[in-house]
């Protein structure tokens, strides 16, 4: 055990509370979404080898994250704040990064040679940064009675906050980092109140874990029972997802159930990696914004499917889908597809083989009101529009012929786009989407969540902040459809495709409206999706 009075406090390193803690905080996060208890250490945790070897990640969710890595010999924390990796804060130059923990070593002046392995665990699990390396801009080390790290040389740096709440564990627990802001009274009083309550669960916990810091171990059913919200039958995938989470640190439900292969993950590219043909861009007000031509169809391709089969299904469990008004033409090379939310405000998205144009509107906000077209100059055509995509390349000619063939007509005959931006090849984009580089322009939260597609698919209600999020019980309810569409979808980005009877038994429990089914099946076959069969459609 290692104390050093700090900026933060009275700190206590000490390895094997180190790894208790992480252990701890995982089997908390994992169980979140299930468990009777609030506010979590860790939004989404991370775990890679055992109690003797391994490394727990923890991230916010909103940019910033820790590792701690630990050996036999000792630990090695890392940690990264949003906007300061080791390219701001250690000095790394853009043509040293390296991708591995050469990027980082700065963070860890005196690191000894044994804990190397833990410093390679540790990066392994960083994300990668913008130019490839790997974020972090501070860092610590134990061995033994030793300690060194830019955290202890500079307790003012960024990122040493997530690195000080290892040295301040409370009863072999992590704490959340709400408990560090708890100066207000009505903060301490909310957090005493839920001390108080969460209590059990918390037993619970710390006792599960204590059994498997010896060995692998199950819950029982009294545990489970007292640990667990009610849940639906059958379980819901957060179950599973939790089992087999927590499978990874030798953890069980009662009898060791076997659990099912989760289903494979959509072909998208991965939102931590940087395919090659993504263009990036980190801006001040609208934030980080990657944008792939590829990734972008298979999104468009993906919404479009979700939202008519999720309309179809007549006991609507399905209610908060990304767009409300799809509409579809051309194909995978050459299209477009419109996404209305069904109160007037829309987006376009087209593309070729060149690249691909997006333009937006907000009810009230078109082309005579925001980009200076006077009626008189109004043609109907994408000159009406031009103004918001400036310096398009000749080569997107023909993808702004496209999307505006998709776009509303305005009282003047007008076509209606605000805002718009265009990506060209994988290295040029523009459009006034990143000249204003503002979230408030009216259409601007529309087409950036063009630029945050994860896994080939839109990230719901993202254009839309003040929509409410959807509680767990509808997404419990929804779940059936989420993953209806997710297989058919994977299936018609391959190729035409069929839906399946038990498909089919999924979505029409009972008989749906004639009309409203015949309308279903024309819009799915304009992307290559039919029923059993593929029955002639009447016209």
């Amino acid at each position: 055990m290692i104390e050093r009075k700090h900026r933060y406090g009275n700190l206590v390193f000490d390895r094997d509370a180190i790894v208790r803690a992480a252990l701890r905080a995982y089997v908390e996060s994992v169980l979140q979404d299930i468990a009777r208890f609030s506010f979590p250490a860790c939004a989404y945790p991370g775990w890679t080898g055992d109690l003797k070897r391994g490394a727990f990640h923890n991230d916010n969710g909103c940019g910033d994250c820790e590792v701690v890595a630990w050996t036999e010999a000792g630990v090695v924390g890392l940690a990264y704040e949003l906007g300061f990796g080791p390219i701001e804060q250690l000095g790394l130059s853009t043509s040293a990064v390296t991708g591995g923990p050469d990027d980082v070593r700065a963070a860890l002046p005196g690191l000894p040679a044994k804990l190397e392995p833990a410093l390679v665990m540790a990066t392994g699990m960083l994300p990668i940064g913008r130019h490839g390396e790997k974020p972090a801009g501070v860092g610590f080390w134990i061995y033994g009675d030793r300690v060194g790290g830019t955290f202890f040389d500079d307790p003012t740096v960024c990122g040493a906050d997530r690195l000080a709440i290892w040295g301040l564990l409370r009863r072999g627990r992590l704490l959340p980092p709400i408990y560090f802001r708890r100066s207000h009274p009505d903060t301490r009083a909310t957090l005493a109140e839920r001390d108080r309550k969460d209590a059990p669960a918390h037993a619970v916990m710390d006792a599960v874990v204590d059994r498997a810091l010896k060995d692998p171990t199950e819950f029982t059913p009294a545990e489970l029972e007292t640990l667990l919200v009610p849940l639906p039958t059958p379980p819901p995938k957060r179950v599973l997802n939790a089992q087999r989470m927590l499978k990874k640190v030798g953890i069980t439900w009662p009898g060791s159930p076997k659990i099912p292969e989760p289903p494979p993950r959509p072909q998208g590219p991965n939102p931590f990696l940087r395919p090659s043909g993504t263009v990036r861009r980190e801006m001040l007000r609208l934030g980080y914004l990657g944008f792939d031509r590829d990734a972008i169809v298979r999104a468009a391709k993906r919404a479009y499917v979700e939202a008519v089969l999720a309309q179809l299904d007549p006991l609507e469990r399905y209610t908060f889908t990304v767009c409300v008004i799809p509409r579809w033409t051309g194909d995978l090379k050459r299209g477009a597809f419109y996404n209305g939310n069904g109160k007037g405000d829309d987006e376009v998205i087209a593309w070729t083989e060149a690249g691909v144009v997006g333009l937006a509107y907000q009810r009230g906000y078109g082309p005579i009101e925001h980009l200076g077209l006077s009626v008189s100059a109004v043609k109907g055509s994408a000159d009406d529009v031009r103004a918001a995509l400036p310096d398009l390349p000749a080569e997107l000619m023909p993808a702004l012929e496209i999307a505006v063939g998709l776009l509303e007509v305005g009282a003047h005959g007008e076509k209606l786009a605000s805002i718009g931006f265009w990506l060209h090849g994988a290295d040029r984009v523009g459009g006034t989407l990143f000249d204003r580089d503002d979230p408030t322009v009216p259409g601007a939260g529309r087409l950036s969540m063009w630029g945050q597609v994860e896994w080939g698919r839109l990230a719901h209600g993202r254009h839309d902040p003040n929509a409410p999020s959807p509680t767990q019980a509808i997404l419990d309810k929804a779940e059936p459809i989420q993953d209806l569409v997710e297989a058919v979808a994977e299936r018609a980005l391959a190729g035409p495709t069929e839906l399946m009877p038990d498909e089919l038994a999924t979505l029409l429990p009972t008989p749906p409206d004639p009309e409203r089914l015949l309308n279903a099946q024309r819009m799915l076959q304009k992307v290559g999706i039919t029923w059993p069969g593929s029955p002639a459609l009447s016209a």
